[in-house]
């Protein structure tokens, strides 16, 4: 975790754009090329916009100190994003996209939520052996 910023710093907010920023080319490549669905600009703004939203709250929480929470949701979104794209290869006669989505969404709150729990039971664990 030394890779990682450490708590308060700027360095979270250059890495939040970062993030956003491969999440949306991330969501754009699924969308547009894999799917070869033909280019929206109001679909990629609220892709942007998807992309930026989740970014803001991982990025945020880890600004705050929780970096395992950012470890642990960062794993479990980039391991929805495979299932989406894993989704779109079956054929689902139409349904890969809402398919690829929900394993996606799925993924990342159970992200949110492990996140948490990994991260509140090293804080309990911290403190009652703090050295």
């Amino acid at each position: 975790m030394k890779l990682l910023p450490p708590a308060r710093s700027k360095s979270w907010v250059l890495l939040m754009i970062v993030y956003s920023i491969l999440l949306w080319l991330i969501f754009c490549l699924n969308r547009f090329v894999q799917m070869e669905r033909p280019a929206d600009a109001g679909l990629m703004l609220r892709l942007a916009l998807l992309a930026l939203g989740l970014s803001a709250v991982v990025h945020l929480l880890g600004w705050l100190g929780l970096r395992l929470f950012w470890l642990v949701s960062t794993a479990c979104t980039f391991a929805g994003l495979a299932l989406m794209f894993f989704s779109t290869y079956r054929d689902m006669s139409g349904w890969e996209d809402l398919a690829g989505f929900l394993f996606f969404v799925l993924l990342t709150l159970g992200g949110f939520t492990l996140g948490l729990i990994v991260e509140g039971v090293y804080r309990l664990l911290q403190r009652q052996h703090p050295y």
